[in-house]
Parts: structure tokens; C-alpha cells; sequence
């Protein structure tokens, strides 16, 4: 254990002494956490259909690969990363519904499990994990600028009711005026809201530093004046707009003032190594436990969970959540501090966990 790891449990260790009232919500926190000791991202598909602004996915230097195609070997290779010891699956890739036979095989091995989908198919109730519900827009011109196509209602009608759902709206600029409109709708549809923010990837950044012209695809309708990117005013909107949101629909948005406050901040929310351009203290980095496997079912070399992500204007929750599952110095100069991160890291469990009870809830509705 580091000196600066040992000084922190020390720090910790003090604070929960003089709040004993802080206790139970840090024994929920070590629960939470748990479930995530050992995770790992299955990307289950290549293809999509949808074409999002900015796509995480096709990026400059995608490359379609042969993947594997018949379904014992998946099931074969998720009992052994099961053996491997693997607690939390994300499963990722362009559009993972499109291989629901995939994500079946793999609900026989995991305890607990997180898929990111569009809402655009329904997937079926036996896979007992977690969705997360992309929305980029609710009224009609949004959604269909922001995604290619008109999506939002479909998913609504797909997961309304659904206990393993939970829409994840990713904010930009441009779709802010939306979001109250979606908790509304989430509340009246019995689905959980969260939010990403859009971070740029390399691909995205290339396209407006060199101007390249808008196409029928991935960059339709942005350019160097009209784009995706935050400034410090549009970090103050939604930081404000967040807060809101949070104390007005309190039994459907998912979310927390504290990690909003972070997410918001103005410039890198990492340290950022000024040779590589990588974030040194992220953990959604593919180091030490963390895998990444594509369609082959070979370990990719990817340097996180969405590898084309520009780090230094990465504010997207999956990396932002989860570092962290462990306090920083920030959360420990304070009993309030402390209480602000065991109230993130038991909202990092509400967006990610489902106890799989809920989803033979989901089955049965069926």
C-alpha cells in the first residue's frame, strides 16, 4: 500500500470517528464499490443504427475486425472471464442489442452487468443488467439533428416501466432545453434519468480544427462556430440546470450536486500526462484489472472505456464515475466532504447496480 493511500485511510478513518452518524452510509459505500473490484468491457458489436454526432465508436482509425460469430464460443469465453473472476461487465460496442443472443450468454456468469444501448430494440427480459437508455434529444428536430434519426420515443415506448432501465441523456449545447422535458417524461414512464456529458474524441476535434465538411454520417451537422464543445458559460448552465433538476424530481434523477459540481468545473477534470496527452488518474484506464475484449474475443490494446475520447475534455460519466470509488485528499479535509463522496458512490450505485431480483421483476412482465 502507497504512503499517500495509507494517509488517506488514516484521514478517513478520523473523520468516521467523529461522525459516527457517517457509518452506515460508508459500510453501503464498501458494498457499492465491491461489486466493481474486478470489471471489464465486452464489446458484443460492431455495428449500429444510428449515426450520433461526434460517435464515440467510428472513429478515424476504426477497422471492421472478422468477429466471432457462433455463440458457444462466446459462452465459452465468458464462463472463463467468469473463472477469471470478473464482477462487473460493461457491454459496450456500437449497438450491443443487435446481439442479444451474446448478452444472454453472458447473464449466465456475471453478478452484475451494465449495457449501453439506444433504446431503439427492446432487450429481451432474460438478461438481468442494468440499461442504460442513450437519449441525446426528446423534441423531434434535436433528436434527429443529434442522432441521425428519430429514436427517443421508440426507446420510451421499448423500456417504459422496465426496473433494469435508466436513461442516460448525454448534455451538450445544443440539447440542454431538453432535459427538464425528459425527467418529466422519465417520471411518467417509471424510468430512472441520469446524464453523460459529451466529450469529444480525437476524430471529432480533428474534423473542426482542420474544417472538414459536414457528411451523411458521424459529423452532419457541426462546424469550427456551431459544435458540441464546452465553455466555461455552458459548464455554469448545466451546472445550474443539474442542480435543479436533482431538487425537483428527487424520484427520478439520478444524480448528485457533488459530482456535478466536479463534472462542470472549468479545464481537465485529470491529471493529464503532458507527453501522451493520457489521463494518469482515471479509472477507466485499461490498466491493472481492466480488460477490454472486441468481437474476436481478443484483448484490445484500448486506453479506456471509449478509447478515441480526447482526455484533457473527457467529462463523460463512465470515466468520471468511476474514479471515484476511492475518496481523494478533496473528500477528506471535511465531515461535509466526506458525506458529499458517500453520497456519489451511493449514486454511482443506483446508475450502474440492479439487484437481479428486479430483473425476474422485468421477466415476468413480459
Amino acid at each position: 500500500m502507497s504512503s499517500d493511500r495509507r494517509a488517506r485511510l488514516t484521514r478517513l478513518s478520523g473523520l468516521l470517528q467523529g461522525a459516527p452518524h457517517l457509518a452506515p452510509a460508508y459500510e453501503e459505500a464498501k458494498r457499492v464499490v465491491r461489486a466493481f473490484r474486478k470489471p471489464a468491457f465486452y464489446e458484443v458489436a460492431t455495428r449500429c443504427n444510428l449515426f450520433c454526432e461526434g460517435c464515440y465508436n467510428f472513429s478515424d482509425d476504426f477497422k471492421p475486425i472478422q468477429g466471432v460469430e457462433d455463440i458457444e464460443t462466446w459462452d465459452r469465453f465468458f464462463a472463463a472471464e467468469a473463472e477469471r473472476g470478473v464482477t462487473m461487465a460493461y457491454f459496450v460496442g456500437a449497438e450491443p442489442a443487435l446481439h442479444q443472443d451474446r448478452l444472454i450468454a453472458a447473464s449466465q456468469y456475471f453478478p452484475y452487468g451494465n449495457i449501453g444501448t439506444n433504446g431503439t430494440i427492446r432487450i429481451d427480459p432474460a438478461v438481468p443488467y442494468r440499461i442504460g437508455v442513450s437519449v441525446w434529444g426528446v423534441e423531434a428536430e434535436t433528436d434527429a439533428d443529434l442522432r441521425g434519426g428519430r429514436s427517443f420515443h421508440k426507446a420510451i415506448r421499448n423500456y417504459a416501466g422496465d426496473p433494469r432501465a435508466i436513461l442516460l441523456y448525454t448534455l451538450t449545447k445544443t440539447n440542454l432545453g431538453d432535459a427538464r422535458r425528459l425527467a418529466e417524461i422519465g417520471r411518467d414512464n417509471g424510468l430512472p434519468v441520469t446524464f453523460n456529458m459529451y466529450s469529444p474524441t480525437h476524430t471529432y476535434l480533428r474534423k473542426l480544427t482542420e474544417g472538414e465538411g459536414n457528411d451523411r454520417q458521424f459529423f452532419r451537422i457541426s462546424n469550427p462556430e456551431n459544435n458540441l464543445l464546452w465553455d466555461d458559460d455552458s459548464l455554469t448552465r448545466v451546472r445550474r440546470t443539474m442542480d435543479e433538476l436533482i431538487d425537483d424530481f428527487p424520484e427520478t434523477v439520478v444524480y448528485s450536486k457533488a459530482y456535478n459540481a466536479w463534472a462542470t468545473q472549468s479545464g481537465p477534470l485529470y491529471d493529464i500526462d503532458p507527453e501522451t496527452g493520457i489521463a494518469r488518474d482515471c479509472h477507466s484506464r485499461m490498466i491493472g484489472k481492466m480488460r477490454y475484449f472486441k468481437t474476436d474475443l481478443q484483448q484490445g490494446q484500448e486506453k479506456c472505456g471509449t478509447s478515441d475520447a480526447v482526455c484533457s475534455e473527457c467529462r463523460m460519466y463512465s470515466g468520471g464515475w468511476s474514479s471515484k470509488f476511492e475518496p481523494r485528499d478533496a473528500d477528506l479535509v471535511s465531515e461535509a466532504s466526506l458525506a458529499d463522496w458517500l453520497e456519489m458512490i451511493a449514486t454511482l450505485g443506483r446508475i450502474f447496480l440492479i439487484e437481479r431480483d428486479a430483473s425476474r421483476q422485468a421477466t415476468l412482465a413480459a
